[in-house]
Parts: structure tokens; sequence; C-alpha cells
């Protein structure tokens, strides 16, 4: 499963964003904090970490744009997969 720490940790080690004042509910994507590009890598990270895919429908603000939406998206992922 995949906790704040360690995506706070992705989010600096491979998309070399500082990370220092981001706070759980900051807008990542929406602040251009996070672009497009960076999303895709996101995106394989969360798969690649919580065994589940994700859907070209799930790519959204709602579900992307902070650290507390990204989490509970893979909290919901993982539950909807059994795990």
């Amino acid at each position: 499963m995949v906790t704040e720490e360690l995506l706070l940790r992705f989010l600096g080690d491979d998309l070399s964003i500082d990370t220092a004042g981001i706070t759980p509910a900051e807008p990542l994507f929406s602040s251009g904090i996070v672009d497009s590009f960076a999303l895709i890598t996101l995106m394989t990270f969360l798969e690649s970490q919580c065994d589940f895919r994700i859907g070209p429908m799930e790519v959204t603000l709602d579900n992307f744009d902070s650290i507390d939406r990204i989490l509970r998206f893979a909290e919901r992922k993982a539950l909807e997969a059994g795990a």
C-alpha cells in the first residue's frame, strides 16, 4: 500500500520535485507542481506499488490533484481489487 511518506519520497527522488513545502491537501497538478509527463510516471508507480490498473476515465483532478486525493484513490482501488 502507498503511504504519504512513500509518495512524497517518490515525488522527490523520481520526479525531482521539492517536496519540503508540500502539504497533503496542496494541489499538485492544478498548481503546476506536477505536469502531465510526470503523471504517467506517477501512474506507473501507483500501479506497481498497489497492484492495480488505472483506467483512462480515472485520471482526473478528483483522483490525482493532491497527496490526500491520490492516497484515497489508491485505497479505493485496492479495495475494489480485493486487496
